[in-house]
């Protein structure tokens, strides 16, 4: 069987790929010579037709303005023997022949060639095949007198083509193509004269990893010259003389070790949680910048502060006790802090793990990890608020109907009007348990993204009225006075009528509700520019300045002890602005605490 490898060896690869791309190279010029030399011609072929049909423009026009069409036939068969033209010769504004340098075609119907038309502004450029075979372009532009149009200047001259082209690149190949191919020769040669002591290395090395014995493996200098054998030949002499020297494989292990620790460095380093380490005295040792962020530390030097220092903790907080506490350093700690020691400022969860070593014992140290937990405390507390608003909702119409649905059961001498009193009452109640379920599933929808509108011309005047009416009992009942002021026109809305009825009636039903009896509820509406603005205002009991931003959320409510004593869910306001919004307009408040608030509804109008 033969021993010969089943692969080339450095140096025939490296010689093999230097002369396939060489070889393309040269193959691609051959193919894009001819093609550069055909454009080249056609551009400056193209330039200069269009620079010649220029002129003929000129004096056709020239010849024209002062002799008149009977002086247009001798300057076209002058400009054509002059130009060496194909032909020469102007179209009418019919499309007919008004003078041509072949007066048989005098009079007939010049052809519309459609074949590779180009544009050069108002130049025309046809590519077509005569009726001799011949390749034709013809160039035409308007004729244009005083600004009146006349007609077209039309040219024609010989296309070469491609032939041409090749016949015009032949004179360069031997110094395009054969001076290249001599140079990739050359070239290789000296490339395999180089890479000769590199293919040595590359035997040597595969020799070695298909060894078992390493330790008895013999290599051979090179005995080429340069740096590359020299340097080659002076390790295999070190390794020889010191076979059991490890120092190369220490210097590895260190290497290998720095990469893991800048590995490990990157990696937490580009975490989103905060994580430090401190010594045993509680110093910090390392922190990546997340826990610089989350602690609000400006200063690049925290490595050597104390963490306590960092955290704010005050042994007097119950809630840092259990991280300062000396019978916690030797187990894990979890505690909730607030940022600076300030619950109002953020809230953060900070979690400390003794620090252990390979054997498993404790070097005294500690590893911290925070994390901002803030937006998960709010949405808890939104959450219990939510579920007690929601139970207070279904508790208080639910005992209502049950209590006169009760008396309408046991009481047989009830008189009719009382009848239709409670009546009345029970409707209103299961109203309000209706509401209130079409509402959270609003909310439901407005989460999922298929909160839908239905938009119809609406008749907006007529629509702020039935909303008034609908309100005008809660506010007489608390004597409130109610002022409205529209203009005499309003225009119409193509807008979801019922959606935005229900969010006038949140808007004005909470006006109503959070205004002291005998306060005061306005309703005005402006129309500037393409919108329509419907404003809400109370003299009620107003919104603090720190829960202006948060009126619009979900489950919200104030926690003002006046505004809590009403009945509430927290949605109307949150439902409201995203109705205003998806018909592409604004709910904006401006609320001062105890002088009352004005809720104004942008919508477009169209």
């Amino acid at each position: 069987m033969s021993n010969k490898p089943r692969h080339l060896n450095f140096t025939r690869r490296v010689v093999a790929s230097y002369l396939l791309f060489g070889l393309a190279a040269v193959l691609c010029l051959i193919v894009g010579l001819p093609l550069l030399v055909r454009a080249l011609v056609t551009s400056q072929t193209d330039v200069a037709c269009i620079n010649r049909l220029g002129r003929v423009n000129t004096a056709v026009l020239s010849a024209y303005s002062r002799h008149g069409e009977a002086a247009l036939q001798p300057t076209v068969e002058k400009l054509r023997a002059d130009g060496a033209l194909l032909y020469c010769a102007v179209i009418d504004k019919n499309g007919r022949y008004l003078a041509h340098s072949t007066r048989e075609q005098i009079g007939q119907v010049a052809p519309s060639h459609e074949i590779a038309n180009q544009h050069w502004g108002e130049v025309i450029c046809a590519r077509y095949v005569d009726a001799d075979q011949l390749a034709v372009r013809e160039y035409r532009s308007p004729l244009v007198r005083q600004d009146e149009p006349v007609g077209e200047v039309c040219i024609a001259v010989l296309d070469n083509g491609i032939q041409s082209a090749i016949h015009a690149a032949a004179e360069f190949v031997p110094l395009a193509i054969i001076a290249p191919a001599v140079v990739i020769a050359a070239g290789a040669m000296r490339l395999q004269r180089l890479a000769r002591p590199l293919a040595e290395v590359e035997r040597q090395l595969r020799q070695a990893a298909t060894t078992r014995d390493g330790h008895s493996l013999k290599f051979d200098a090179i005995r080429a010259g340069g740096a590359l054998a020299n340097g080659w030949n002076k390790l295999l002499t070190t390794r020889k003389e010191a076979p059991a020297d490890n120092s190369l494989e220490n210097r590895l292990h260190q290497v290998l070790d720095g990469f893991r620790n800048r590995k490990a460095e990157q990696i937490l380093n580009g975490l989103p949680d905060g994580v430090g380490v401190t010594d045993a005295e509680g110093k910090i040792t390392f922190a990546n910048p997340a826990l610089r962020a989350l602690i609000g530390w400006k200063d690049h030097a925290i490595e050597g502060r104390q963490m306590s220092e960092c955290l704010g903790l005050d042994a007097t907080r119950k809630a840092d006790q259990s991280l300062l506490a000396s019978d916690a350093l030797l187990r894990d700690v979890v505690a909730e802090l607030g940022r600076s020691g300030d619950m109002s400022q953020g809230v953060l969860r900070v979690a400390r793990y003794p620090l252990r070593v390979a054997d498993s014992g404790l070097s005294g140290g500690h590893i911290w990890a925070l994390r901002d937990v803030t937006q998960q405390k709010l949405a808890d507390q939104m959450r219990n608020q939510f579920v007690y608003s929601a139970t207070h909702e279904l508790r208080t119409p639910l005992a209502n109907i049950k209590a006169y649905a009760e008396t309408l059961g046991r009481m047989t001498d009830l008189d009719v009007e009382k009848q239709k009193e409670f009546c009345n009452i029970i409707n209103n109640e299961a109203t309000r348990l209706a509401r209130f379920i079409d509402d959270l599933l609003s909310i439901s929808r407005m989460q999922a993204g298929s909160l839908a509108l239905d938009r119809q011309p609406t008749d907006f005047e007529r629509l702020l009225n039935e909303t008034i009416e609908h309100v005008r009992p809660q506010m007489d009942q608390k004597g409130i006075t109610f002022e409205r002021a529209l203009p005499e026109k309003i225009p119409d809305l193509k807008i979801d009528k019922d959606k935005i009825t229900v969010t006038l009636v949140n808007l004005l039903g909470n006006a109503a509700k959070y205004t002291p009896a005998g306060g005061r509820v306005g309703l005005s509406l402006e129309v500037g520019g393409n919108q329509v603005h419907v404003h809400v205002e109370d003299s009620g009991y107003g919104i603090a300045v720190e829960e202006l931003n948060k009126i619009f959320d979900k489950f919200f409510r104030s926690s003002d002890p006046r505004v809590q004593e009403e009945t509430g869910s927290g949605l109307g306001l949150s439902l409201a602005h995203e109705v205003v919004r998806l018909h592409g307009g604004r709910l904006t408040v401006h609320s001062e605490l105890d002088k009352g608030s004005k809720f104004t509804m942008s919508l477009p109008v169209g």
